[in-house]
């Protein structure tokens, strides 16, 4: 009677453990786009953007001052934005009325948004993340004041920024409008575009 109870206890315990080292399946529910909280969603991306691309600027001016991160910026960062495009399905930008890329210049709806946001400034109110609905996409827009004084070595008056990294500038960036900002005016906006989803 021993044996057999010991054989069934045996049996028993072989198949607790079976089920327990078994990988659990969970059955999570695609996101219906009504679901997709996009200004959580584009904060969050725009954090991590955010987060690369300065944690690779301040090495580059660590390494060799503001001249050295024109060049990083030039070489590196729209590579960066690029490869988290790919990683997050979207398309990153940072777009501004004095863009320092031509490519970075605002469309008619990126103007709206930034006009509000002068506005919003000039008013004193607080600076909130956006989302406009399109026929085939949702644009995420997150302002970008200038916040760091360090910025202003690279985008300040004139007379505060190195012979050297402006001569880089212009070498760089022959049409750049990104210089003659003081600390918190609006620098640009974080721009995300996000594919349109479709019930199948």
């Amino acid at each position: 009677m021993s044996k057999i109870l010991s054989y069934f206890t045996l049996l028993l315990l072989l198949i607790i453990s079976t089920v327990a080292c078994r990988p659990k399946t969970t059955n999570t529910p695609i996101a219906h786009p009504a679901e997709i909280n996009y200004t959580s969603l584009g904060d969050s991306i725009s954090m991590v953007a955010q987060q690369a691309l300065m944690g690779q600027l301040m090495r580059a001016m660590e390494e060799g001052g503001s001249t050295h991160a024109v060049n990083f910026c030039s070489e590196r960062a729209i590579p960066i934005t690029d490869s988290l495009s790919k990683k997050y399905n979207c398309e990153i930008k940072r777009v501004a009325l004095g863009n320092r890329n031509p490519d970075n210049r605002l469309t008619a709806a990126d103007q709206k948004i930034y006009d509000s946001y002068i506005q919003s400034l000039e008013d004193s109110i607080v600076l909130e993340s956006k989302v406009v609905e399109q026929q085939n996409e949702m644009l995420f827009y997150k302002p970008i004041v200038l916040g760091m004084p360090a910025c202003l070595q690279c985008h300040g008056k004139n007379d505060e920024i190195n012979p050297a990294t402006r001569a880089a500038i212009q070498s760089k960036y022959p049409e750049d409008k990104a210089t003659g900002f003081s600390m918190g005016e609006l620098r640009g906006m974080w721009k995300i575009s996000f594919p349109a989803t479709t019930d199948n």
